[in-house]
This record gives structure tokens, sequence and C-alpha cells, in this order.
């Protein structure tokens, strides 16, 4: 399609920005970069616009606000670099790379979707969601809402597979969606082991002014057959040897649980 001259332009500055979104994904992967890769895969949309100060067209990428600190200064240079690697061998003649934040699309129930998010509430890997969201942490097909969620993972799957024996392993459903009595809420890990279910959440950093609400909602949770609920400080995100001890102990006290 880039040889295809009569293509409106709109159209083709559309296959120009996939192109070089695409070919600078896997080249960063080829090249031993593959987080790099990882961040352009949760980039939301991307564009090409005109520069008027400079009469050259940018390859424009729009992030969640979650995401957007990631682009360093550095990183957006190795990005130009190889922007203009990739647009000299197509003759695309884009030489720049931008990042900005997105904004969410909102629709006639955007009040339910911001007291979520003021409630701590996230988007969940249940097939179903009030408001599509950005995929911006992944790792085995499923999606994470930041780096600490996604490390707690990978410290429980390690075990799942390298620590546990195969008969009598876990099984973990991040962010699963699902419903207690009297409402639905989406724990941040949900981890069956020994015949027994037990939720892990990570505290924020509003925990403290929320403590009311997480007793009352653990309560429901064991009412509503929950083993075992534990918490990981958001301290311990920080450092890995204050976090190991934390996953055994959870997992410890679910399979002791009764």
């Amino acid at each position: 399609m880039l040889s295809d001259n009569a293509l409106p332009d709109e159209q083709r500055n559309a296959v120009v920005a996939e192109t070089l979104m695409a070919y600078m994904s896997l080249l960063s992967v080829r090249r031993g970069d593959a987080a790099t890769a990882q961040l352009l895969l949760q980039v939301e949309r991307w564009k090409i616009e005109w520069d008027d100060n400079n009469h050259e067209d940018d390859l424009i990428l729009e992030v969640d606000a979650a995401n957007k600190t990631h682009f360093t200064d550095d990183l957006l240079e190795m990005l130009r670099g190889l922007c203009r690697e990739i647009s000299e061998h197509f003759g695309l003649h884009v030489n720049w790379v931008g990042v900005r934040e997105s904004f969410p699309e909102l629709g006639p129930g955007w009040r339910e979707m911001v007291q979520r998010e003021i409630s701590g509430e996230r988007p969940t890997n249940h097939a179903r969601r009030l408001q599509p969201a950005p995929r911006r942490w992944l790792e085995d097909d499923l999606a994470f809402t930041n780096e600490g969620e996604q490390l707690v993972y990978r410290l429980l799957k390690h075990r799942q597979e390298k620590v546990l024996p195969a008969e009598e392993t876990i099984s973990i459903f991040p962010l699963p969606n699902g419903r207690i009595a009297g409402r639905t809420w989406e724990p941040d890990f949900l981890v069956t082991y020994k015949g027994r279910a037990g939720i892990l959440e990570i505290d924020g950093p509003h925990h403290n002014a929320r403590r009311a609400l997480d007793v009352t909602r653990e309560h429901l949770m064991r009412d509503s057959g929950i083993a075992y609920i534990d918490r990981v400080p958001v301290e311990a995100l920080q450092n890995r040897t204050e976090l190991e001890p934390v996953i055994d102990r959870f997992l410890r006290r679910l399979a002791e649980s009764r």
C-alpha cells in the first residue's frame, strides 16, 4: 500500500504510521531490546502529524498517563533514530517521534467510570468491562495495571512452575472480575492452592485512608468462601528481598487455612 500513490493523504498517513510502529517494535526485539518493544505495544494510538515549525511529518504516539513517564528523553532519542532508519529504507520522510498523553474514550457512563477509579477499581482480565481499557503491562496474555502487579505475578508464577511440585501447585488469576455478597469487585490476585481460594491485594498509597472499607470487604470475602486474604505492602514492591517472604507467607497461610 505504501507504493499506491492514489491513496488519499489521510489513509496513506495511517499506513505510514502503522508501518513505522510495526518495524520499530519488531526491530527492537530482534536487536535485543524487548523492553522497548513491550512499551511500544502499550501505545494506544499513533498518527502522522504535520509540524508547521519544521515543515515535516512527525510520528506522534499517544499513551496512557501511567506509561508516559517511561518514554524518557533517552528512549525517545533512540526511537527517533530507529524511525529515521526505517523511514529512509522505505522512503517515508518521517524523521521525528513525539509522545503525548492520550485522552480516554468516554460515553454516557463517564460518572460511573470516574467513581470506579476513585474507589480504586480498575480494568480486569474478565471479558466484560464497563469501558474498554488499554492493556498496559502484559505477560502470558494477561493484563496488569502497573509494574508492581506484574512483579507479584512473576514471583507467584515462579513458585507455580519452579518451586511447587506439579501435582500440588497453584493457579493464578490476576485482576479477576467477580461478585461477592452485595457487590462486584476486582481483587488484585485470586490464587487457588490445595483446594482453597485466597486473595492477595496490593496496598496503594492511599490504603490507610480506606482501611475501614478494606476490612468490610474482607469480611464479605470470607463470608463468600475465600479462605485467606493477605496484603502486599506497597513498600515491599521496591525490594524483592522484602517481597519474596510476603508471597511465601501468603501461600503458607493459605495452605494452612481452615
